[in-house]
Parts: structure tokens; C-alpha cells; sequence
């Protein structure tokens, strides 16, 4: 058995990195629409006379906007190497809105330039692609 051709990926901490980084962004995406059509939902619940099952809705779809962001921020942030205290501000900020969007621009921001650092096309939707060598 001739193994003299056998090469080992230097970078494999570095892009397994990325593709969590690529997860937490896309479950911040999935959270930050899940949070706007909550919101919507349950305004129109709140206008109607009988809000029903629309304001039931409303609810677990805020439920799964916090759950997914959280998820996703811890994803990023423990991808980036933050340390645990770090991380788990992040994961906190999820709760307070405003805090939540600076958090994820941050988060966006630090994890696009992992992912084109470990060699990878960034994009939200889709299968992650490896950029052509130049």
C-alpha cells in the first residue's frame, strides 16, 4: 500500500470554524425574519376582536426566533474563539431588540471575514462553496 500521496488539510480547525460560523449566521437570518413576522402577526392579533390561533402563532414563532437566535449567536461567537463570558453576553443579548440587531451586525461582520479567510464564497442560502485559488 503506497501512501506516499496522501496530504492532510493544515486548515481543518480553521474551516470547520467557518462552517459553524456559516450555521449561526444562517439561524441569525432565520431569526431576525421569524422576529419581524412575529411582530406583524402578533399586531394583527392584537387589532382583532378575536385573536385566535394568529396570536398562538404569533408567540411560538417569537419563541423560535429567540430559540434559533440564541443558537445561532452561540454558534458564531464560540466559531470566532470568543471566550465563554464573551459568548455568553452575546447569547443573553438575544432577549433586549436593539441589542439583539448591534449583536448580530457584529457577529455578521467578524464571521464573514472567517469564512473568506478559511477560503470559502460567503453565502446565507445554499450549499458553502470553497473560492477558486487565484
Amino acid at each position: 500500500m503506497d501512501l506516499s500521496n496522501v496530504t492532510f488539510n493544515k486548515n481543518h480547525k480553521l474551516e470547520a470554524a467557518a462552517k459553524d460560523a456559516v450555521t449561526g449566521l444562517r439561524l441569525l437570518v432565520f431569526a431576525f425574519l421569524a422576529s419581524i413576522l412575529a411582530t406583524g402577526l402578533v399586531a394583527v392579533a392584537a387589532a382583532a376582536h378575536d385573536p385566535g390561533a394568529l396570536g398562538w402563532v404569533g408567540a411560538a414563532l417569537t419563541v423560535a426566533a429567540f430559540v434559533a437566535g440564541a443558537y445561532g449567536s452561540y454558534l458564531a461567537a464560540s466559531a470566532l474563539g470568543w471566550s465563554g463570558a464573551i459568548t455568553g453576553l452575546i447569547v443573553l443579548s438575544t432577549i433586549v431588540p436593539y441589542l439583539r440587531l448591534i449583536c448580530i451586525v457584529v457577529l455578521l461582520f467578524f464571521s464573514v471575514s472567517l469564512i473568506r479567510k478559511a477560503g470559502y464564497r460567503v453565502s446565507l442560502f445554499g450549499p458553502l462553496y470553497k473560492r477558486p485559488e487565484a
